[in-house]
């Protein structure tokens, strides 16, 4: 009998504000229109197995009504533990420029779906990856800021290795 191959999910990796106990910190709370915004460094380390293939989810809320097909557009920012894939800091803070997204994997897009405030809005995928140190960028190209409370935002992780039975 052949063997299953299993995918064993691993434990999450989150990314939001302070006020909701993040793994690590991304402040979103009213990132305005056309501005980018990289979280804190998750460093997985230089000699340590894990998973390669990660589901991830991010989602926010608007502050105003959003134009329905907009974006926030979603990347990862990564390094070897040395060179980063733009030289902005490792913390949170803004991209300083939006060219240094050029560089950086994207990875998707929360596209607004509905004209609404309060609503929750969501993307999610898969993504490989094999770097040492990563963190996620949230780029609005929308015409509206993003909601001022720390829990409507946020960015996850999760490795999802398989696992040979």
């Amino acid at each position: 009998m052949a063997n299953l191959i299993l995918n064993q999910p691993g434990t999450d990796i989150f990314w939001q504000d302070t006020g909701s106990s993040p793994t690590h910190i991304i402040t979103l709370t009213s990132l305005a229109t056309t501005v980018a915004r990289q979280g804190v460094t998750h460093d997985f380390g230089a000699a340590t197995a894990r998973s390669r293939l990660f589901s991830w989810r991010a989602w926010v809320q608007f502050d105003t009504n959003p134009v329905a097909g907009e974006t926030v557009d979603i990347y990862l920012k990564t390094s070897d533990g040395t060179i980063w894939d733009n030289d902005d800091a490792e913390g949170d803070a803004d991209v300083s420029a939006l060219i240094k997204l050029d560089n950086c994997h994207f990875i998707g897009a929360i596209v607004v779906d509905e004209a609404a405030l309060d609503v929750t809005m969501s993307a999610s995928g898969l993504v490989s990856i094999s770097a040492q140190e990563v963190a996620p960028i949230f780029h609005n190209t929308t015409v509206d800021s993003l909601r001022d409370v720390a829990a409507n935002h946020g960015f996850r992780l999760r490795p999802v290795p398989d696992e040979i039975q």
